[in-house]
């Protein structure tokens, strides 16, 4: 990457989740018969301005938040999809346990229509118990107190 002398860049750390602005104070080229390489020197935002070379700094660089902010997100997303896999991983030793959604659906819809279809209602009462009742004597009832 190439940056301008004065130009604020932003240091995405490592190792804990913290972005540092710097301030790109010097530019220093090598140049050798076989190579050539650029440096930078940087002003951290501490009390004394410390200046160091950025090649010392364990960092991404970035030259815009919005760009840090991107990358923070996609390190976010991998961090929660990485503990959904191990969540979804984990659950396999209740693989003998799991029935469908769509079995607990149509059994619930089969008892619906059962209910329906010959005039009566099935009411849990707690405990595991149900009952059944008649909703032509329940409407009865309704008829009656008015």
């Amino acid at each position: 990457m190439n940056f301008n002398v004065g130009q604020v860049i932003y240091l995405l750390t490592k190792k804990e989740l913290k972005v540092y602005p710097a301030l790109v104070c010097e530019e220093i080229q090598k140049r050798s018969l076989t190579s050539q390489s650029v440096d930078y020197i940087v002003r951290l935002p501490t009390n004394d301005m410390q200046e160091v070379s950025l090649e010392k700094l364990d960092t991404e660089i970035f030259t815009s938040l919005e760009l840090a902010r991107d990358e923070m997100i996609a390190r976010a997303s991998r961090k929660i999809d990485s503990i959904l896999k191990s969540a979804e991983d984990a659950s396999s030793i209740f693989s003998e346990f799991i029935t469908s959604e769509s079995t607990a659906e149509q059994d619930l819809k089969a008892e619906d229509s059962n209910d329906d279809e010959d005039g009566f209602a099935t009411v849990e009462l707690g405990d595991g118990k149900t009952a059944r009742i008649n909703l032509n004597e329940v409407n009865k009832i309704g008829d009656n107190s008015q």
